[in-house]
Formats: structure tokens, C-alpha cells, sequence
């Protein structure tokens, strides 16, 4: 789940806002995580879930928390698994985690739309979680971050938001759409993996840095 927050061109280069041209003064860079930084994930991740539960309904526990002593603890050892960093001029500004698999399963009938768009075959990634915190929103650093994610696998990729997270699904469509030109589609789950809208899209990386899952893997 995520929260809110087609041209070989940077997509971040083609926004039209009035504030789009901050990103040009701002050094926005995502850094793969390691085992060290779960306390700064997990910190991370208590804002996360805080903006989160007005869509989930969650409570913290009696410690004032959200997450217990075991955050992430098994999470490291999956090779199919990452996690990533996203810094605004050095300084901290959200998360991202990315999970190598699919939430389409054969016997699903949006499976055939996929294979008929040609975004069945092959890796897929998917956008597992996704924040940004509140002061770097609705200034392009999102959309930066989701660039450079994407960037990051030749592959599909898909991107999942909650029925509910209206704002999260404005925000990712206007992503991708830039980002692809137009290039992807949308289909609506409701399976036991996921019930909501999900994008789905190859990503056109042409640049030097791009990677197969092997090497993201690994990066």
C-alpha cells in the first residue's frame, strides 16, 4: 500500500507546475538501505503509519507506537526484497520499499489484460510502500523519487493504492502517466492479495544505470 503524498526525457523535466522547477535546486537521491538503518526506517515508518491511519483505522500500542521490536526483522534476509532511502539536500525525506513478485496470480482474469498489453512476461516489481514526509510534498520530491525507483529496473512494474486513498491514486496516476506517456493501464483487483486499483507499466529505461532484478538485488 502507498501513501499520498511515454518519452525517453526525464518525465520530472515536462511537469507543468509553478513549484515543479524546485526539484532543479534541490539534490533529491534515493540510497538502498541495510540492516543498519531499520532504526531510522522504523522511525520513518511511525510517520508513515500515523498519515496512514486515517485509511487503515490502526492504534498505536500502549508503548505509543505503531510498530514492536521485530520491525523488519525477517525482512532483510529476502532476497525478492529492498528498501530505500530518499534524501532532500542530505537530509532525510521518506522511504521506499520495493518487492520483486506480482499481485496477478494466473487463474485472475486481469491476468489477460496484462498479457495483452504485452506487461505479463517477464520481472515484475512492485511499489510495496511509498512516503514522502509532509514538508518535501506538492514540491516534485515524490515524483523525483518515483523516477528514480523506476529507473533503477528494466522491468514491469506495478503500483497498488487502497480503495479508500483517493489522494495516493491522484498522485501515482499523474506519476506514471508523465513518466510513460501515457504508457500504462490500470486494472481493479479484488482477490486475496489486493483489492484496489493497480497500474501497471514496463519501464522505458534507455540510461547507463539501469538494471536487471539481479543487480538491483544486489546494488
Amino acid at each position: 500500500m502507498v501513501a499520498p503524498v511515454g518519452n525517453l526525457q526525464s518525465p520530472i523535466s515536462n511537469l507543468q507546475s509553478p513549484v515543479s522547477n524546485l526539484i532543479f535546486i534541490m539534490k533529491i537521491d534515493i540510497q538502498k538501505a541495510a540492516r543498519r538503518d531499520t532504526p531510522v526506517l522504523r522511525q520513518l515508518y511511525e510517520l508513515y503509519c500515523h498519515d496512514f491511519s486515517e485509511y487503515t483505522q490502526s492504534d498505536v500500542a500502549d508503548n505509543g507506537m505503531y510498530t514492536d521490536d521485530g520491525f523488519l526483522k525477517d525482512a532483510w534476509s529476502n532476497r525478492n526484497w529492498s528498501a530505500w532511502l530518499a534524501r532532500v539536500d542530505d537530509r532525510l525525506a521518506g522511504f521506499a520499499w520495493v518487492h520483486f513478485g506480482s499481485l496477478f496470480r494466473p487463474e485472475d482474469p486481469q491476468t489477460r489484460q496484462l498479457d495483452a498489453a504485452g506487461l505479463l512476461a517477464g520481472d515484475h516489481a512492485l511499489i510495496e510502500e511509498f512516503f514522502v514526509m509532509r514538508k518535501y510534498r506538492r514540491r516534485g520530491v515524490g515524483a523525483a523519487v518515483a523516477q528514480r525507483l523506476f529507473e533503477r529496473f528494466n522491468g514491469v512494474w506495478e503500483v497498488s493504492e487502497m480503495i479508500e486513498n483517493t489522494p495516493a491514486q491522484a498522485f501515482w496516476r499523474t506519476v506514471i502517466d508523465r513518466y510513460t506517456g501515457g504508457g500504462y493501464i490500470e486494472v481493479r483487483l479484488d482477490t486475496e492479495l489486493w483489492r484496489g486499483p493497480v497500474q501497471v507499466f514496463r519501464s522505458p529505461v534507455k540510461n547507463s544505470d539501469s538494471r536487471n532484478p539481479a543487480e538491483l538485488r544486489s546494488a
